[in-house]
């Protein structure tokens, strides 16, 4: 192909993930509209498109927001979405996933995490045959306690393991954080703030918010009480237990006007509801499971989220989700979206607070402060939603970095294209490494 040639047609981007996830739907679409580009997404295998099991929500469904749709995408199986784990399952359809993209002929390819084995296998194939690759990834240093000797091994795998990235999109401040630790260089980094689909949740806060009254009515509510909200799994990384140790901190007294709504299902569903009913007779009520499409009838109803995670949170949409609602938020410090969007709780909610992780009796004093901080639970005027992530921030930095990219060349630029990559990559590593020194 001609220099002018290349120049002429649009910037090839591959994108690759393991299913259709509903928060990407719209940064694929923003990437989609630009002229300049030509996308195609593809996915390892159809998990969330048709029923099939969640093994944390314990529940089968399909997402009801069509979360593949508005782009060019291809889903290479029809296979769970836990064989994408399994090495011997992974590796065929990585060679599938390897070999259509080679066909797509990228200029860059956009690679969603690095693992599970799907992943990981097909990104060292297109290392290998010389793609230029970008990470969109969540990786901290504050998701999972490790040994020092886990430590170590992984953080020498993982420095290595992404010197095969032109480019990496944090996640936040402590994903970016832990790139920066492992010698990926600031050039190479731009963090953008996880985010939802900011325009479809609007839609549904102007649905849903005019019949908070009716909502409660429905689920018995009266209309002056205090209603927290759980929307999760219930499983023990989230932390259900903290929550009812923080509520036997709470007087009786203090406990009477608050409601507990839970929205999720999990494998502790069944302790969690045992272990509410005396701390809060008759005032709590599980929903289960709710799609995509009702997630802003319990948002709406409610007045304040409580978010306990203690361990593997790197971030927690959930917690977006409900800001743009104007829900006070009660969130551990564990989580990775507390630094990026609850610091300034003056700018926030009244009553939301950031507490300890793990810390019971810090849960209930935040608990305590949102019930006295004097706001009517009944007055449908919220405050104005803090500024949120939008996905167009993602899809506008990652179509910068392929425009700075350009083109690839014939296989001999292509060649020296990675030989010069090769080269470069530890002179910056030990840049990053000698300026973090001084």
């Amino acid at each position: 192909m001609s220099a002018t040639a290349s120049r002429q047609r649009p910037l090839r981007l591959a994108v690759l993930l393991t299913h259709p996830v509903q928060y990407f739907k719209p940064v694929f679409q923003e990437l989609a509209a630009q002229k300049d580009l030509e996308l195609l997404v593809l996915f390892g295998c159809d998990h969330g498109l048709n029923a099939s099991l969640d093994p944390d929500f314990g529940v089968a469904f399909a997402w009801d927001s069509t979360p593949a749709e508005g782009f060019p995408r291809q889903v290479l199986s029809e296979r769970p979405l836990a064989q994408l784990s399994s090495w011997t399952s992974a590796l065929p359809l990585a060679w599938r996933a390897a070999k259509r993209l080679s066909r797509f002929r990228p200029d860059a390819v956009l690679v969603f995490a690095y693992t599970p084995a799907f992943i990981t296998l097909t990104t060292l194939l297109l290392t290998l045959r010389g793609e230029r690759l970008l990470l969109r990834a969540d990786g901290t240093d504050r998701a999972f306690s490790r040994s020092p000797l886990k430590a170590a091994l992984k953080d020498g795998v993982l420095r290595l393991w992404y010197r095969q990235f032109r480019h990496i999109f944090p996640i936040g401040s402590d994903s970016n954080d832990h790139f920066q630790r492992l010698a990926v260089p600031a050039a190479r980094r731009t963090p953008v703030r996880y985010a939802v689909d900011v325009d479809y949740f609007a839609d549904q806060l102007a649905s849903w918010r005019p019949r908070r009254p009716s909502l409660r009515r429905e689920l018995g509510i009266p209309e002056q009480a205090r209603v927290l909200l759980w929307c999760g799994k219930i499983t023990a990384v989230k932390n259900p237990q903290l929550l009812l140790q923080a509520l036997q901190h709470l007087q009786p007294g203090e406990r009477e006007h608050l409601w507990l709504v839970v929205v999720g299902d999990g494998e502790l569903r069944s302790d969690f509801e045992r272990g509410v009913a005396p701390l809060l007779p008759e005032r709590s009520r599980f929903l289960g499971f709710l799609n995509q499409s009702q997630l802003g009838r319990a948002y709406a109803l409610a007045d304040a989220l409580v978010f306990p995670s203690s361990q593997g949170e790197t971030w927690g949409l959930v917690v977006n989700e409900a800001l743009q609602f104007g829900l006070a938020v009660l969130a551990s410090d564990h989580a990775g979206c507390a630094r990026d969007l609850l610091a300034v709780p003056a700018a926030l909610p009244p009553g939301t607070a950031v507490f300890s992780s793990g810390d019971a009796a810090a849960l209930a004093a935040a608990m305590r402060g949102w019930l006295t901080c004097g706001r009517d639970p009944a007055d449908p005027a919220r405050p104005p939603a803090p500024p949120l992530p939008h996905p167009r921030d993602l899809a506008e930095a990652v179509a910068s970095v392929v425009r700075r990219l350009g083109p690839r060349g014939d296989g001999a630029s292509r060649l020296r294209e990675r030989c010069r990559a090769n080269l470069q990559r530890p002179a910056d590593s030990h840049s990053a490494s000698t300026s973090q020194r001084q």
